[in-house]
């Protein structure tokens, strides 16, 4: 089941009304009715096999008239489903019939801007709507609400919906757009179009502008001065971005920056970022060792000499480099043996090397493997600063109503909206090109796109002072 749809507004007349949308159940267990059944009846003649004791059902579809909800009793049969208590309307042989996992609402109020919530008494759901309403007339315009579905057999609640201001949902919400349109059309959420179908077909319009061959990057998704991390003395990589564009690539990397010199770093692809560790052996501990230890694990020793120094990383600020001397190398057991010198605890992952040398690093490289590496690793002069950059992010994933879509341009999404919801009613034989909707649609893609303006330019900056130089 989604997530639970809530929607305010605020009246001084009234105070606050809430609207609980009908839980989605469309793809719930199913059956039909065999036989007409009168008003007061407590027996449907339908195939309940797949029913059980003690479960609630619709019959009817929502938001028609005298669709109800009922609660099973004993173990429906192939040909019987009793009922706990008797049927307030009649039905006619052929309604359907659907399993629905709760049978209640639950409202909370906040009147802290949505930090802590109180809840409300809990209402039945309304069937015979596709919203169950509820008046609170002395609450706040500045009240805040979420709710949750509860059913008061198993006493077991759904997830919560998105909490909501009373004054009701902003403009650039999923909810507005989706509503907007819905209401141009004189459409509800219903079997045939449902809220998840409207979610679906906003991120495929979403997808339809981000990656318009037309604009290579949006403007108002760069991001800027975004902490990779905190760099400590010996490392030579920072995890990319959870949200950058392609990030098997540095082509929506505007800059990355290290350490509070902020200088830009250059990228390298990876055949020459390669010549910055000519005879430098590199591998990283495998297994904890104490203070004092005589052996060093690490995920491979062939690299490195029989005998000779090591150099490990910082595993936090201010640990320092820590050079271990070892005597032995055995290369099948990936150990370095006979080592003096490990004065503290040294973790797993922490950084060996032999023969590197370090710096402030003026390069990068993309590793493919979800991290940038560095032309050298960190001096201990700059230990524990933070790596920054500034890039192009991937579409940020918005499928609640209270989301704030990130483009400015929202308004065209209600278009799109409009003809994807006639191309599902009329099974795919709307013609496109003759769809006012979606001839507003294209238009306005074009207008958007001729208003973007690309600000961000690539820049090179000469080292005329010889600031970028890596062993500084």
């Amino acid at each position: 089941m989604s997530i639970p749809k809530i929607r305010t507004k605020y009246g001084e007349a009234v105070g606050v009304e809430l609207f609980f949308a009908f839980p989605e159940i469309q793809d719930e267990q199913r059956t039909y009715l065999d036989a007409d059944v009168a008003a007061g009846a407590s027996a449907l003649v339908a195939d309940g096999i797949n029913f059980a004791d003690t479960q609630y059902i619709v019959i009817g579809n929502p938001g028609n008239i005298k669709t109800e909800i009922v609660k099973i009793s004993g173990t429906p049969t192939a040909t019987a489903i009793n009922l706990s208590s008797a049927l307030s309307f009649a039905h006619n042989r052929g309604d359907i019939i659907r399993f629905i996992p709760f049978n209640q609402i639950i409202a909370e109020r906040s009147t802290d801007i949505g930090v802590t919530y109180t809840p409300l008494s809990a209402i039945g759901i309304r069937a015979d709507s596709t919203e169950t309403y509820l008046q609170r007339s002395s609450d706040s315009a500045t009240d805040y609400y979420r709710f949750r579905f509860y059913n008061s057999t198993t006493s077991l609640y759904s997830a919560y919906s998105d909490g909501s201001i009373a004054s009701g949902y902003a403009d650039n919400t999923i909810w507005s757009v989706k509503h907007r349109a819905l209401r141009q059309l004189g459409e509800v959420v219903s079997d045939l179009i449902t809220d998840a179908d409207l979610n679906d077909w906003i991120q495929e319009a979403r997808r339809t502008m981000d990656y318009n061959p037309a604009v290579f990057r949006w403007s108002f998704r760069e991001k800027f001065n975004v902490v990779l991390g905190q760099m400590l003395a010996g490392q030579w990589k920072v995890a990319v971005p959870a949200d950058i564009r392609d990030p098997n690539s540095h082509k929506n990397i505007l800059s990355i920056r290290f350490v509070n010199q902020n200088r830009p770093t250059v990228y390298q692809d990876r055949v020459r970022f390669n010549q910055n560790y000519l005879n430098v052996s590199h591998s990283t501990v495998t297994t904890q060792q104490t203070t004092g230890g005589v052996t060093l694990v690490l995920s491979s020793t062939h690299d490195f000499d029989p005998k000779g120094v090591v150099t490990l990383s910082n595993n936090s600020v201010n640990d320092g480099l820590i050079n271990v001397t070892y005597t032995g190398n055995n290369k099948t057991t990936n150990t370095l043996t006979g080592c003096t010198g490990i004065n503290r605890t040294v973790l797993v992952g922490t950084e060996a090397w032999q023969r590197a040398v370090y710096g402030l690093p003026t390069a990068f490289t993309v590793g493919g493997d979800g991290y940038y590496y560095t032309d050298v690793p960190l001096k201990v002069d700059y230990d524990g600063m933070d790596a920054k950059i500034d890039y192009y992010s991937i579409i940020p994933p918005i499928n609640s109503d209270a989301d704030v879509f990130d483009e400015p341009f929202y308004d065209q999404f209600v278009a799109f909206l409009k003809f994807k919801i006639k191309y599902k009613k009329s099974n795919g034989k709307l013609d496109r090109d003759g769809d006012p909707d979606w001839k507003d649609w294209v238009e306005g893609v074009a207008r958007v796109i001729g208003q973007e303006f690309p600000d961000q330019r690539l820049n090179f900056i000469p080292d005329v002072e010889g600031f970028l130089s890596s062993t500084e």
